[in-house]
C-alpha cells in the first residue's frame, strides 16, 4: 500500500512539474522577469495582423527544434547567426538550455559568399558543410548582386541561399532576387544594435525576416541581447530571426562571451513558449 501511495505521489509531482502541463512554460519554466515586463515585446506577442508562415528551409539546422513532447511549444523558429567571428554551439550554456521549439544554423557552417566586383564572378567563396548558403550583402552601391547572388547559388552547388539586404535609408530592397529567406539588417554602422527595428516592422514584415546586431561594439548588456533576441523571433513571419555577430578583438580567440549566448537561449526559449 505505501509503495502504491509513493508511486501515486510520484506520478503526480510529475503532472505538476513537466513542462508540458499547467503550471509548466511559459510561466515557470521559461517565464523571465526582464522579457514579461517588456511591454512592446507582449504588444508583439498580441500581434497577430499578420499570419505566421511555415519555416522555409527548415531542414539546414545544424542544432534543436527537437521539442521532447513535454514542451508546449507556441510557435516554431529557426536562427541564423550571420557570425564574422567564432560563435560556439547553442547547447547548454551556464545551465541553461534550448527548450526544442528552435533551431540555429551559424553562417560559417555553410556555404558562404560576398559580394567583390574585383572578382570576374562578383564573388569571394568560403567553403563550408552545411546545406544552405549565404549572401553579404544586398544594397544599392553593388551593380551586380542578382548575378553574384545567381553565381553564389552555382557554386554552392544549388543550395538554398539567405541574402541579407541593407538599411538604405528608408528601408530594404532586395531587387527582385529570390531567396529561401531574405534578411532586412535592422541596424547601420557596426554601432547599432537595432533602431531600424519598428521600421521594419511596421512596413517590411510581410516580405523579410529580421536580423539584429549584437556585436560587442554596440554595448548591448545581457538584458538588450535577451530583449533583442525575443523582439525579432517572435516578430518574423517567416519562421526565421537573424543575428549579426563580429567582434574585432576575438581572430583566433574565444569569440561569442558565453553570458551572450546565454542571453540567447533564453530569449529564443520565452520567444517559443509565449
Amino acid at each position: 500500500m505505501l509503495t502504491r501511495i509513493h508511486s501515486l505521489a510520484v506520478f503526480f509531482a510529475f503532472l505538476i512539474l513537466s513542462p508540458g502541463c499547467a503550471g509548466g512554460p511559459p510561466d515557470t519554466i521559461y517565464g523571465d522577469s526582464d522579457l514579461d515586463g517588456d511591454d512592446e515585446l507582449n504588444d508583439i506577442l498580441g500581434d497577430d495582423s499578420l499570419p505566421d508562415e511555415t519555416p522555409a528551409d527548415d531542414g539546414t539546422s545544424e542544432g534543436g527544434a527537437q521539442p521532447d513532447g513535454l514542451v508546449n511549444c507556441t510557435k516554431r523558429r529557426y536562427l541564423h547567426i550571420a557570425n564574422w567571428s567564432f560563435v560556439a554551439a547553442l547547447d547548454t550554456v551556464n545551465g541553461v538550455s534550448p527548450n526544442g521549439c528552435w533551431g540555429y544554423q551559424r553562417r560559417t557552417s555553410g556555404f558562404a559568399c560576398d559580394y567583390d566586383s574585383s572578382q570576374g564572378d562578383l564573388i569571394q567563396t568560403r567553403a563550408g558543410d552545411g546545406p544552405f548558403a549565404s549572401y553579404n550583402e544586398i544594397k544599392p552601391l553593388n551593380a551586380n548582386d542578382a548575378q553574384a547572388v545567381a553565381n553564389c547559388r552555382t557554386q554552392s552547388g544549388g543550395r538554398a541561399v539567405r541574402t541579407y539586404a541593407v538599411w538604405n535609408g528608408s528601408g530594404w530592397n532586395n531587387e527582385g532576387i529570390a531567396a529561401a529567406v531574405k534578411f532586412a539588417e535592422v541596424y547601420g554602422p557596426q554601432s547599432e544594435a537595432a533602431p531600424h527595428f519598428w521600421t521594419w516592422y511596421n512596413g517590411f514584415r510581410d516580405s523579410f525576416s529580421p536580423m539584429v546586431n549584437i556585436s560587442p561594439e554596440t554595448g548591448v548588456s545581457f538584458t538588450d541581447v535577451k530583449t533583442l533576441v525575443a523582439r525579432a523571433c517572435s516578430a518574423t513571419r517567416s519562421g526565421w530571426a537573424g543575428i549579426y555577430f563580429y567582434d574585432g578583438q576575438a581572430s583566433g580567440g574565444a569569440g561569442m562571451a558565453a553570458w551572450k549566448r546565454e542571453a540567447i537561449i533564453r530569449a529564443m526559449n520565452y520567444c517559443t513558449t509565449h
